[in-house]
């Protein structure tokens, strides 16, 4: 600062200019949408949000209805002047997994000899066959599949509206950093005031430059300039960063009224009370809820027992020389595998019979251990969930008090506002007519500025408040 006066070097928050250097003020809604814009992790989370939804649309693919055709092996064999084409076991199945994994199929042998090309005994072993699940885990199973994905794609988008509301308190923890230098320049501009009367003063009493008196109190508002100049180089450095991080560029210097550039259109928000809020929705009680909700389903599933059921039709059945209608069950019990089953001929001759059994005794010896490590699992969960409300009960304390300090802050800086505003018109009005001393109304006016820069952080506080306090919550 070249000038010496207060009058001149506050006039850069009280009475200068707005210069911008033809850049045009931008809201503070633009500037933050513009904020959210230029974000690479928000973008990032939309990308995987779309991947989650894709994962979840294939889940309910593979756990939905499936068709499944086959060829079977094919086998062509040439014998001088004959060739024979074989197929074994084509066909086509249909399978319904939330209908007790129902299955339909339809099988069949196929032969083409060259030399009697309609031989009717072409098809051999033409099976029909329904099978279903009398007790399986497999539906239990695929509808903890299906909850993953959901989960997966229920926590990308969470992730995502989390993101949105970091952004904002990100952007606006930076406006409020300027804010607070501009505030410390203001109170800075104050004391060089002051300093400079004190100054004033002396020489008016006649002290000698050579004075240490003379030189101590020059010094001090030499210092106080310099202090001046560098936290406003400091906070035009603030400005421009801000502002590219918003993807604009702006050019300011020294002349530039900073007072001009609070923002005047902060959004007017309401103070979000945390009572209000369901606490089986805070964040850490709803992610204990859910991994006992799914690992508790998870542990429900018998892995050692299993029964199902199987029937069918079979044409010219290749065991019989005769159509067969067949029937047959299988059953697995900790490791014992167990299949039996039965075709009854059609043209009287004595029922075929099958069997089968297999058995793995470590099967049988883990499902003690099994069992008793999911009873340990089980009651870690729910102490996961006991501590998770503890937590939240520490939580609701810490933001009353947060909530309640903020708004006695707000009704104490409005009403200091409104005492330093009105005390400044007034004394503009009597140091006009010259009642009253200059420093005496610029004191008013500085204090007044100040306050109002105080309610602009606070209402930014509420705002980040806020969103803080929406973080700690699950949004369905």
């Amino acid at each position: 600062m070249k000038r010496l006066l207060l009058l001149t070097t506050i006039s850069f928050f009280i009475t200068g200019t707005f210069n911008l250097f033809g850049f045009e003020k931008i809201s503070t809604q633009d500037l933050f949408y513009s904020y959210l814009k230029n974000d690479s992790d928000l973008k990032n989370l939309t990308i995987e949000a779309e991947k989650a939804q894709l994962a979840l649309k294939s889940s309910k693919i593979e756990n939905g209805f499936c068709v499944n055709l086959t060829s079977g092996s094919v086998i062509l064999k040439t014998t001088g002047q004959n060739s024979t084409l074989s197929v074994k076991s084509a066909g086509v199945s249909g399978q319904i997994p939330q209908a007790s994994n129902l299955t339909i199929s339809a099988t069949s042998n196929y032969t083409l000899d060259e030399q009697n090309p309609s031989d009717s005994s072409q098809f051999s072993d033409t099976k029909l066959n329904l099978s279903f699940d009398i007790f399986s885990p497999g539906k239990i199973t695929r509808k903890i599949n299906l909850m993953k994905a959901q989960r997966t794609l229920t926590k990308a988008k969470r992730a995502l509206e989390n993101q949105a509301l970091e952004c904002e308190i990100d952007f606006y923890t930076s406006l409020k950093e300027i804010l607070s230098a501009t505030q410390e320049i203001i109170s800075m501009q104050s004391d060089l005031y002051e300093d400079t009367m004190d100054f004033e003063s002396l020489k008016a009493k006649g002290y000698s430059n050579l004075s240490s008196t003379y030189q101590l109190a020059n010094m001090k508002v030499l210092s106080d300039q310099h202090k001046i100049q560098s936290m406003i180089q400091s906070l035009i450095h603030d400005y421009i960063l801000f502002y590219k991080d918003c993807g604009y560029e702006i050019k300011l210097d020294s002349s530039t009224d900073f007072y001009e550039l609070l923002p005047s259109d902060l959004p007017q928000v309401k103070s979000l009370d945390i009572n209000t809020f369901e606490s089986d929705k805070y964040s850490e009680i709803e992610e204990a809820l859910w991994n006992y909700q799914i690992n508790s389903l998870s542990r429900s599933v018998n892995q050692y027992f299993s029964l199902s059921a199987n029937g069918g039709y079979t044409f010219n059945n290749s065991d019989t020389d005769s159509d067969t209608v067949d029937a047959g069950l299988s059953s697995t019990i900790c490791g014992l595998s167990l299949s039996g089953g039965i075709s009854l001929p059609l043209n009287g001759q004595n029922p075929v019979y099958t069997f089968g059994a297999s058995f793995s005794p470590s099967d049988f010896f883990q499902k003690s251990i099994t069992d008793k490590t999911n009873a340990l699992t089980d009651e870690a969960e729910l102490l996961a969930i006991e501590d998770a409300r503890k937590n939240y009960e520490k939580v609701k304390i810490q933001k009353s008090q947060e909530l309640e300090e903020l708004l006695w802050n707000m009704a104490s800086y409005q009403e200091s506002y409104e005492m330093y505003e009105s005390l400044a018109t007034q004394l503009k009005e009597a140091y006009d007519l010259g009642l009253i001393a200059e420093s005496q109304y610029l004191s008013a006016l500085s204090e007044a500025k100040s306050y109002k820069v105080n309610l602009l952080t606070n209402q930014i506080d509420l705002i980040i408040y806020n969103n803080e306090l929406i973080t700690l919550f699950v949004n369905e």
